[in-house]
């Protein structure tokens, strides 16, 4: 999936205020609110406001999931390809420092390739992080060695160091002193090359660009991408007009292979042994699987000596890193790269004895996120507006992000959610107001005559007036012959025209103060205000005549049965007929009397 960034800082001292801009916001235009951002969020720091989603910034660690995920480019990352270009003009020596996952992450272009784009773009030399991560993984092997040691968490991975520091505290003092391998690689380049050189690391995590900044590493890195970031340079660059380039760089010099560290600077020496059985030592990948081990530690259910967390399943998953790709397919193209042939393989271990020794030391401090906490109480009357009685009668679904109903009654309460996140709530909401709206309605969906409520409230409201006036009242009922067998025939279809049409020519040969309904399926009935037993027999059996004559069956194509007819049963309103349902039951008994008869007629009822 494509990755959007959105205009991140430029010109003087841009490097210096784009902090003051999230790495990830949220784009209100953008949003589609399928609220899958809510949901994906491992931290909960995205919230609900005035129907679009909005990044929790002081919850967030960056982990990018918003991103990728949404297909909408709801959530964007800051651009700041316009701090690189900057320094690219500036006339420095500028350093490219590519993560050693810029294979997978630039693919299909080769090594050679990327490096002469490198050199087309301006920058003065290329170099990638892998001495970095040697260097880091060999002091992570002193510090694992110490029999001494404490516990220890790895501490070169940006999104879950920011977790420990914001959601772990207490657990803090535990991560790694040691710097990141980007930054090991850009103090040895500084070290090695002319002085003032401008290094851009360019990387799979958008974490990174913000922590370069991080005061601790002294300005090692003076500004950092992301792989898309870069992609996005190098093909902006073809379009515009050639600088001097470089030659083609060889591909048969020395390749340094890595031997003491796996992803991201970790040692390969400390899995070495390990084991399923193995519980000094944990492997964990992701958020949410780091925090179930965080809280099985907090609560003493397992002691770990070591623990070796990413957010991804190593670097090269990063979100940054060609996210069109899978895993597996982007294994695969650093595998082929590795194996390449006309290289010569270097020892790193002999290389880094040589090489000036760089600072490696870092610390960290502490940032907890300020989660309030509501009284019992407030939580009880929050989970009430939401339609749950009691803690018994929770759902803990989880469509809404939430873990429990509990924990999404707190956030609401926090101003971090509302109960249009509860899915199951909605539902039950929208299925009350179907039926508030269906209550409500009074006319006949498909023949645009009164429905059968309406006729029942307009039936009682006329009895009660004969009751108290003594004014005449009628009642026809009204079914058409044999329906079925035309519905079968011709198919609902038609059915349905030829109920409208019915309808229709109910409405037109009746006065303004009567009232037409459909009854129910094929049946009508017909309301005579002011109408006594006499008139209201002629009135039915003028209806029943137009109905026969337009012959709306015999329009549709259905010739089997004859033209269309009716039967109808009328009842007038006396001291003996004088209730809304006595009324109705002795219209339909003349109506079945008259379809008994033979169809095609209409009679009355007694009285």
């Amino acid at each position: 999936m494509e990755t959007v960034h959105e205009p991140g800082p430029s010109g003087a001292g841009a490097m210096q205020g784009m902090l003051r801009e999230p790495l990830i916001s949220h784009r209100k235009d953008a949003c589609r609110e399928c609220w899958g951002c809510v949901r994906l969020c491992p931290v909960k720091a995205i919230r609900v406001v005035e129907g679009h989603s909005e990044v929790i910034q002081e919850k967030c660690v960056s982990c990018g999931l918003c991103v990728n995920e949404c297909g909408a480019h709801g959530h964007v990352v800051r651009d700041d390809t316009p701090i690189v270009l900057e320094l690219l003009r500036s006339g420095r020596r500028a350093v490219a420092l590519l993560a050693t996952e810029f294979i997978s992450a630039l693919h299909p272009m080769t090594v050679p390739q990327i490096e002469r784009a490198l050199s087309v773009l301006g920058f003065y030399s290329v170099e990638s992080t892998l001495l970095g991560e040697e260097m880091v993984a060999q002091e992570y092997e002193r510090l694992h060695a110490r029999e001494d040691a404490l516990f220890v968490m790895r501490s070169t991975c940006p999104v879950v160091v920011d977790f420990v520091r914001k959601y772990y505290p207490a657990l803090t003092p535990a991560l790694a002193p040691i710097v990141p391998p980007y930054v090991a690689q850009a103090r040895l380049i500084r070290s090695l090359y002319p002085d003032d050189v401008a290094i851009v690391y360019a990387s799979p995590c958008y974490a990174r660009k913000d922590e370069v900044y991080d005061p601790e590493f002294g300005g090692a890195v003076d500004a950092a991408i992301d792989f898309t970031e870069l992609r996005t340079l190098i093909v902006q660059a073809e379009h515009r007009p050639a600088r001097a380039r470089a030659a083609e760089p060889s591909s048969r010099r020395p390749v340094v292979f890595k031997e003491i560290s796996l992803t991201d600077g970790f040692p390969r020496q400390t899995l070495v042994s390990r084991d399923m059985t193995n519980q000094q030592v944990h492997v964990v990948r992701g958020i949410k699987a780091l925090d179930r081990l965080l809280a099985a530690m907090s609560s003493g259910e397992t002691a770990p000596a070591i623990v070796d967390m990413l957010n991804c399943e190593g670097c090269i998953d990063g979100p940054a890193v060609s996210p069109g790709l899978s895993l597996f397919a982007k294994r695969t193209i650093e595998s082929a790269a590795r194996e390449m042939p006309g290289t010569t393989r270097v020892s790193t271990r002999s290389l880094l004895g040589v090489l000036p020794s760089v600072d490696l030391v870092r610390s960290f401090a502490a940032d907890p996120v300020r989660i309030p906490r509501p009284s019992d109480a407030h939580v009880d009357d929050a989970l009430a507006e939401g339609g749950f009685t009691s803690r018994a009668s929770v759902l803990d679904c989880g469509a809404c992000g939430y873990h429990t109903c509990v924990e999404h009654a707190t956030a609401i309460l926090g101003g971090d959610s509302s109960w249009a996140m509860c899915f199951p709530l909605q539902r039950k909401r929208l299925d009350a107001a179907e039926e508030t709206l269906e209550a409500t309605r009074t006319l006949d969906a498909l023949t645009g005559l009164w429905n059968r409520r309406a006729f029942a409230e307009r039936l009682g409201l006329e009895v009660a007036r004969h009751r108290r006036y003594k004014a005449p009242l009628s009642l026809a009922l009204i079914d058409i012959d044999a329906f079925g067998a035309l519905n079968d025939a011709l198919g609902e279809a038609a059915g349905d025209r030829v109920l409208v049409s019915v309808g229709g020519l109910l409405s037109s040969e009746l006065r303004s103060t009567d009232m037409a309904a459909r009854f129910v399926a094929d049946q009508f009935a017909v309301l005579l205000p002011g109408v006594g037993k006499t008139a209201a027999f002629a009135v039915a059996e003028k209806l029943r005549s137009a109905i026969r004559e337009a012959d709306f069956a015999h329009a549709e194509g259905y010739t089997d049965g004859g033209p269309l007819s009716v039967s109808a049963g009328v009842a007038t309103a006396v001291d003996t007929l004088s209730d809304p349902m006595n009324l109705l039951e002795a219209a339909a008994a003349a109506l079945q009397e008259a379809m008994d008869a033979g169809r095609d007629q209409v009679r009355l009822a007694p009285g």
